[in-house]
């Protein structure tokens, strides 16, 4: 993010919370078998980008918790998606 910038008060809600590393890779052919590769990839393509209000008298909305989901597969063996779903709560100030 920071070799391509973000506009004037955006931030990556991912390194807002610290990077945290069990939620790094939202694309992991490691643990995802949905597809078919003959190498491992892991990746952070999906990200969630947030620009607080700052607006008097507007709720301020503010990151503090991320995770994961669609870890678990389903009956049928596959997973949900090739990539993990984001989930992230935004407590208002």
């Amino acid at each position: 993010v920071a070799k391509v910038g973000l506009p004037s008060g955006v931030c990556d809600v991912w390194e807002q919370l610290g990077r945290q590393e069990h939620c790094r890779y939202t694309w992991d052919t490691k643990t995802n078998n949905n597809k078919s590769f003959s190498f491992v990839s892991r990746c952070r393509f999906d990200r969630i980008f947030l620009r607080p209000a700052t607006k008097e008298g507007v709720l301020r909305l503010y990151p503090d918790h991320m995770a994961l989901v669609g870890l678990e597969k389903l009956d049928c063996g596959r997973f949900i998606s090739d990539h993990w779903g984001v989930y992230c709560s935004f407590p208002a100030e």
